[in-house]
């Protein structure tokens, strides 16, 4: 029980630098590929798995990152705090501005195979149906709720078992934390004393999403469940699938003749690999295609770098123009996240079960025996598995504020910055704390060049508190928390608050509060959003196709046309998924004179948008 005897969770073998493939030896790159994949992240490993099924696709993936797949801190839930800003973060941030009272915001974005699969919460939220159908009223045609339920229940191997809405058998584990500190079932207690309804399963969609109850996880026996394991691991030994990893592309080669459409053609993908970014190139097949599941952020990102984008932007840091797309970079949303936080009069917090006298470098033998040999305890959840989603007025059709409960006191204002903490060395004293979301929020922003340096890490700006409603949900928000903790099951437990603190009470305070201490919940989507052909901030079309270019389509979280009202770890997948149906619904029409049963087939299982 010393400090000495404390086991202390680091780093496994870091950054692989190298290359995965063809079993797990050097790959072959050379010669020409099907389908080229820029991002090993969720999508990219979706895509990885189904579009190499077929030993006849030549399947490339690049990764920029390396395998964390050893790596306990990728493992064991408790110890994601060690990942931030690590060799497997990309660590951007969004420019200082007035809306977040000249702040730099942190963005923690995966750069491993997993991508921030292997970074995140595990949360497992699919919004609502309502969510999806304004996505087709958006433009994104047959991406309705009736059309995206299959896609999810392929994605689910559901702990519950099978339902009308859950699945079991697809590839990634869906289940609830292991471990239940007694703050957060006082957190349930507090809600159900407010009169909110419980809610037993937030992805059931026979009924609201509004309500509190236990949030499902991307977990396995306790083990975090990422993209790579649940995915790219069943893949990894087919001989038609090469994985590249420290690898980062910079720059789509586009063919200068056209194709028959009259579109500018992409003919491969250009990359620097390992630590002396050696300039490497790799070219698409006959009539193949390359898939950017880079993400929100470094998408737009590669596409700018290629000359595709807004014309006036491009000509500013020096790309030449190669097709003028105005909507690339822009439309990227977050959902932006706020903290409450108080003392505890007693030691019963997540820190106090899992750390050696609160000391975030010293972990608790017992809680790491625990887990080692039954999967179960503190150091099996991620602090906010419990929580909510509630309307901050009665007009809302929709849930405007997400509610994730911390057993644990923040030792900032910034919910980021606390984690940073918890994966370093600083003491955490008792408490629990109410992080607040504007889980659907309007406050819109953009991904812009620094320069022509592929890289520079991209302008990120405007995607926090620009829209007056987002500041409104959460200020609801932070009262809802206050509410929520002065409630009658927290009597024994609650001491003063600690953030905002007792004299922050005005409309006015609260929201200078929010304005500084902001941070994200890391939930980047939208910046090179599905829509309609009329619509000339949409880049895709309800195929995924970039405009005007051959050979090229996005299959990430940038393709969503808004937000969900929840973390996007799970609409990512489901978008992945229907992407390779998509792309092999495609091939097929384009290579092989489909019989109707089989055409037929395949248009039921893509909902042939």
């Amino acid at each position: 029980g010393s400090a000495r005897a404390a086991l202390r969770l680091r780093g496994g073998s870091g950054v692989t630098g190298g290359s995965l493939g063809r079993g797990g030896g050097s790959p072959a790159i050379d010669g020409e590929f099907d389908y080229i994949i820029v991002g090993g992240g969720a999508a990219g490993c979706v895509l990885a798995n189904r579009l190499s099924a077929d030993p006849a696709h030549r399947v490339l993936l690049i990764e920029a990152g390396g395998d964390a797949s050893r790596d306990k801190r990728a493992q064991v839930p408790w110890a994601f705090t060690k990942l931030l800003r690590s060799e497997y973060d990309w660590d951007f941030h969004v420019e200082a501005e007035a809306a977040v009272n000249q702040q730099e915001v942190y963005l923690c974005r995966g750069k491993a195979l997993g991508g921030s699969s292997v970074t995140n919460v595990m949360l497992y939220h699919r919004g609502s149906p309502a969510d999806y159908d304004a996505w087709e009223e958006a433009g994104a045609r047959g991406w309705g709720a009736k059309d995206v339920l299959p896609y999810y229940l392929r994605v689910e191997d559901y702990g519950d078992g099978a339902s009308q809405y859950h699945a079991v058998g697809g590839h990634v584990s869906v289940q609830e934390v292991p471990y239940q500190n007694q703050l957060s079932a006082t957190f349930l207690r507090a809600m159900g004393q407010l009169g909110f309804r419980p809610n037993g399963d937030f992805n059931d969609w026979s009924s609201p999403q509004e309500g509190y109850g236990r949030y499902k996880v991307t977990q396995r026996a306790g083990r975090r469940c990422t993209a790579a394991d649940g995915y790219l691991a069943a893949a990894r030994e087919r001989a038609n699938l090469v994985v590249v990893t420290g690898a980062q592309a910079t720059r789509l080669a586009l063919d200068s003749a056209y194709d028959g459409a009259g579109r500018l053609q992409v003919s491969g993908v250009e990359f620097a690999r390992g630590d002396e970014r050696e300039p490497c190139s790799v070219r698409l097949a006959r009539g193949g295609e390359a898939v950017l599941c880079a993400g929100a952020v470094q998408t737009p990102h590669l596409l700018l770098l290629s000359g595709i984008g807004p014309a006036e932007h491009l000509r500013e840091v020096g790309v030449a123009v190669r097709a003028d797309l105005p909507g690339v970079g822009s439309g990227l949303q977050d959902h932006p996240a706020v903290v409450v936080s108080y003392e505890s009069k007693k030691a019963v917090a997540a820190t106090d079960d899992a750390l050696l006298s609160g000391y975030a470098s010293l972990v608790n033998p017992l809680a790491m025996l625990r887990w080692l040999l039954f999967g179960r305890g503190p150091l099996a959840c991620a602090a906010c598995d419990h929580g909510g989603f509630v309307r901050s007025s009665p007009d809302l059709d929709q849930p405007d504020v997400q509610i994730r409960f911390v057993p644990a006191r923040a030792s900032s204002a910034s919910g980021m910055n606390t984690l940073i903490d918890l994966g370093r060395r600083a003491r955490f004293l008792p408490g629990f704390s109410t992080q607040v979301v504007a889980c659907r929020p309007r406050s819109e922003g953009r991904v812009r060049l620094r320069s022509a340096d592929p890289f520079a890490k991209p302008i990120i700006e405007g995607i926090h508190l620009g829209a007056a409603e987002d500041v409104a949900s959460l200020r609801h928000g932070i009262r809802l928390g206050r509410q929520v903790c002065a409630a009658a099951a927290f009597d024994e437990y609650r001491g003063e608050e600690v953030f905002p603190g007792a004299a922050v009470q005005s409309d006015e305070q609260i929201d200078e509060y929010i304005r500084s201490s902001v941070h994200s919940a890391n939930a980047l989507t939208s910046s090179c959003r599905m829509g309609d052909p009329s619509d000339p901030a949409a880049v895709l079309d309800s195929h995924l196709r970039v405009r005007g270019v051959g050979g090229l389509r996005v299959a990430d979280a940038s393709a969503m046309p808004r937000i969900i009202g929840g973390q996007t770890q799970a609409p990512t997948y489901m978008l992945a998924e229907r992407a390779a149906d998509i792309l092999l619904h495609a091939r097929l029409q384009a290579h092989e004179p489909a019989t109707e049963s089989v055409s037929q087939r395949l248009e039921v299982a893509a909902g042939a948008p």
